[in-house]
Parts: structure tokens; sequence; C-alpha cells
């Protein structure tokens, strides 16, 4: 099995211009201390300006690393609002 990813929703930032930033920099950091592993959190909708769509993020999940517990993990940080395990695409 290959790299999982886990959808991330961050908590809204009082500070519209640099909303989420410092948050998705806690969660590397929590990721990196709790899972031994570097992870890549990139925006989930890359430039908008929308404060609804601002704070969705895509976590990369290494292969040997338990995407679920990433999830979990990642629900218990303050920053987060929610967090779950995408699905796997299906083949047409």
């Amino acid at each position: 099995m290959g790299e999982a990813e886990v959808i991330v929703q961050l908590r809204s930032s009082p500070r519209p211009a640099t909303a989420g930033t410092a948050d998705v920099s806690d969660v590397r950091s929590l990721l990196e201390r709790r899972f031994g592993v570097t992870v890549t959190a990139e925006p989930l909708h890359p430039g908008v300006g929308d404060p609804a769509l601002i704070g969705w993020h895509r976590v990369a999940v290494p292969a040997d690393v338990d995407a679920e517990a990433v999830a979990t993990a990642l629900r218990g940080h303050p920053a987060v609002e929610a967090a779950y395990v995408k699905p796997p695409a299906d083949l047409p």
C-alpha cells in the first residue's frame, strides 16, 4: 500500500491574511514528534481567499505510518477542527 492522504480542517484564525500559517507548522511539528516522520501539508484549495476554504489542507502520510492514527492525533490538536483519512479513489 502506498502513501495515504489525511484531509485536515484547521480552526479559523483571527488574522485572515495569515490564516492557518502558524497552525500548519504546529501540525507538522506534532506529526514529526509523535510519528518520527516528516510529512507534507499543502493547502487543499491553493490561492483562494474564501475563509471557508483557507483552512483545508492535505497531509501526505508515508506508507509505513498508520494514517488513521495520524488523523486521530490531528483531531486531538487544538488547531484542528476536523481530520479524516481520504478513501482511495475507485477505478472507473
